[in-house]
C-alpha cells in the first residue's frame, strides 16, 4: 500500500517543487552574464521595423491605396517588424467569457496581422484586460493559430516575463513585454509558497510623486492637516518636514526655485530586476532583443497627450514629456542584453535617444487608430474633432534600424499620416506614407523632441535618418 502511494506522493512534491521553482525564478537576481553571451550576433544588414500602437477594426492588408501599400512594403521588407498589439482579438459568436468588452477585433484580423509582415507583438498594455482573462486568452489563441508571435502576456507568471522569438534568415530575434500602464485585474503574479500565482500581463509598477513648488507647498500641508489619516483608517507614518501623503497620493516640496509643479516615479525593483532578467535570458537564447515597454505617464504636470486641436496647431510640440523612470528602465534593459526599446502608450511621438549604440524610443505614436471603431468613442460616435484626438495622434513614423558587425549602423525614420480628415469612420486611422509637407512637419517635430537626449536627427528627403559611429570593443 505505502509502495502504490509512493508514485503519487512524489508527483505531488513535483508539483508543489515546480510552483516553487517558479516563485524562486521569479525572485532571483539576474546571473551575471559575459559580455560574449550578451553580445549582438544577427548578421551584418540585419533591420527591423518599428511602429507604435496596432488599433485594429478589421482586417486591412487588401487595402489597395499605392500610400498604404507603400507603408506595408517597408514592414514586409525588414528581416522582423514588431509593434504594440493594443486590443483583443474576440469572435463574438461564441465568447462566452466577462469583460465590459472595449478595444476588440474580429479572430479574421490576427491573420491579417501575419499577412502585413509583422512578426512579433507587444502584449502589455492597459487595454489587454477589457474582455477578461478569458478574452486575454483567446486573443493569445488566435495569434498562436496565426503565427504571430507575441510577448508579455502568458498562462503563467513566467510565460508573461519571458521573451519571445522569432526566427530569421539573419538571426533569430527575441521580444520582451511589459506595461507600467497595465490592466491591474489580470497582472500576473508569482507563485508564493503553497499559492500557484496566476497568468496574466507582464507589468512594471511604480510609485508617483507630486513634486509641489514652495509657493504651493503650503496648500498640501493645509489638505494634510484638514484630512490627516486620508482615505484610511490610519494615517501615513513616514511623512516628514518635505514629504506627505495626503488621501493615498505622495507629494514632495520641489527645491527652491522651482515654478512649475512635476512628477517623479520610482520603479518598482522586483519588477524592473524581473523584466531584465527576462532579457538577458532572451537575449542568451537569441541574437538580438528588443523591449516594449508601453507607459502612459509623464513628468510635466501641465502636459498629457491631450493638446490644441484644430489644424492650426498642427506643428505644436503637445506631446507629454517623458517619465523620469522611462530612461533609467530603457537604459537597464540594454545593460540587461536588449538592441532596442520601443515605447508606445502615449499616442504620439516622443524622442529618440541613441544609449550604448542602441535606438530607445520614447513614444512611437501610432500605426493603426482605429479606436473610434472598436472603443468607446466609437460607440458614442465620436469623431476626430472631438478631444480625445488632437490632430497629431494621426501622425507617426516606422523606424527601420540597420545593424552591422552586431551595432546599430543607421536608422530610417519614415514619417507615417494616419487618415482623418475627411473620410468615414470605417477607414480613419489607417496608415499612408505621409505627404511631403506633412512628413517635413514630422521629421522637424522629431527633431525638436530629441535634441533633449543628444540625437541629431538629419532630414534627407522626406526621411529622417540617424547615424551611428562605430564603438570600440570596450563599448566606448
Amino acid at each position: 500500500m505505502q509502495l502504490r502511494l509512493l508514485p503519487a506522493a512524489l508527483g505531488l512534491v513535483g508539483i508543489v517543487a515546480l510552483a516553487g521553482l517558479e516563485h524562486a525564478n521569479a525572485q532571483r537576481a539576474p546571473a551575471a552574464a559575459s559580455p560574449n553571451e550578451l553580445a549582438t550576433s544577427v548578421q551584418d544588414g540585419f533591420t527591423i521595423a518599428t511602429v507604435g500602437d496596432l488599433i485594429l477594426g478589421s482586417p486591412q492588408s487588401t487595402e489597395s491605396d499605392p500610400a498604404f501599400q507603400a507603408v506595408l512594403k517597408l514592414i514586409r521588407d525588414a528581416d522582423a517588424a514588431t509593434g504594440n498589439y493594443e486590443g483583443n482579438i474576440i469572435d463574438g459568436r461564441h465568447f462566452r467569457g466577462t469583460g465590459a468588452g472595449g478595444f476588440g477585433a474580429p479572430p479574421e484580423v490576427a491573420k491579417d496581422l501575419k499577412a502585413m509582415g509583422w512578426d512579433l507583438v507587444a502584449r502589455s498594455n492597459n487595454h489587454a484586460g477589457e474582455y477578461g482573462y478569458d478574452g486575454f486568452l483567446e486573443t493569445n489563441r488566435h495569434l498562436d493559430e496565426a503565427g504571430v508571435i507575441y510577448a508579455g502576456a502568458g498562462e503563467s507568471y513566467a510565460a508573461a516575463r519571458a521573451a519571445r522569438f522569432f526566427s530569421t534568415a539573419k538571426g533569430r530575434v527575441g521580444l520582451v513585454s511589459t506595461a507600467s500602464s497595465f490592466a491591474a485585474a489580470i497582472m500576473a503574479e508569482p507563485a508564493r509558497g503553497e499559492y500557484p500565482g496566476r497568468g496574466g500581463q507582464s507589468a512594471l509598477r511604480f510609485n508617483r510623486i507630486f513634486v509641489m513648488p514652495e509657493d504651493s507647498w503650503q496648500a498640501v500641508k493645509t489638505i494634510y492637516d484638514r484630512f490627516p489619516n486620508g482615505t484610511g483608517w490610519y494615517g501615513p507614518t513616514n511623512n516628514t518636514e518635505n514629504e506627505i501623503t495626503i488621501l493615498g497620493e505622495r507629494f514632495r516640496k520641489a527645491p527652491a526655485g522651482v515654478t512649475k509643479p512635476s512628477y517623479t516615479y520610482t520603479l518598482n525593483q522586483t519588477d524592473l530586476r524581473d523584466v531584465t532578467a527576462a532579457v538577458t535570458e532572451g537575449k542568451h537564447r537569441s541574437d538580438f532583443i528588443s523591449v516594449a515597454i508601453h507607459a502612459h505617464q509623464f513628468a510635466d504636470a501641465a502636459g498629457g497627450e491631450r493638446g490644441p486641436n484644430t489644424p492650426e496647431t498642427r506643428d505644436l510640440d503637445t506631446n507629454p514629456s517623458v517619465a523620469d523612470f522611462l530612461p533609467v528602465f530603457a537604459k537597464a534593459t540594454i545593460d540587461a542584453g536588449a538592441d532596442v526599446v520601443q515605447g508606445t502608450g502615449v499616442h504620439v511621438l516622443r524622442g529618440i535617444e541613441i544609449y550604448k549604440g542602441r535606438p530607445i524610443f520614447y513614444g512611437l505614436g501610432e500605426f493603426f487608430r482605429q479606436m473610434d471603431i472598436v472603443g468607446l468613442s466609437g460607440l458614442g460616435g465620436v469623431g476626430r474633432g472631438e478631444e480625445n484626438s488632437p490632430p497629431i495622434k494621426y501622425e507617426s513614423i516606422v523606424a527601420v534600424s540597420r545593424f552591422d558587425k552586431g551595432q546599430l549602423a543607421e536608422l530610417r525614420l519614415y514619417p507615417v499620416q494616419l487618415t482623418d480628415d475627411g473620410v468615414r469612420m470605417a477607414h480613419r486611422g489607417v496608415p499612408r506614407l505621409a505627404s511631403p509637407a506633412t512628413a517635413q512637419r514630422i521629421l522637424a517635430r522629431l527633431q525638436k523632441l530629441s535634441q533633449p537626449f543628444g540625437t541629431t536627427i538629419a532630414i534627407e528627403g522626406n526621411i529622417g535618418v540617424i547615424r551611428t559611429a562605430p564603438r570600440t570593443s570596450s563599448g566606448n
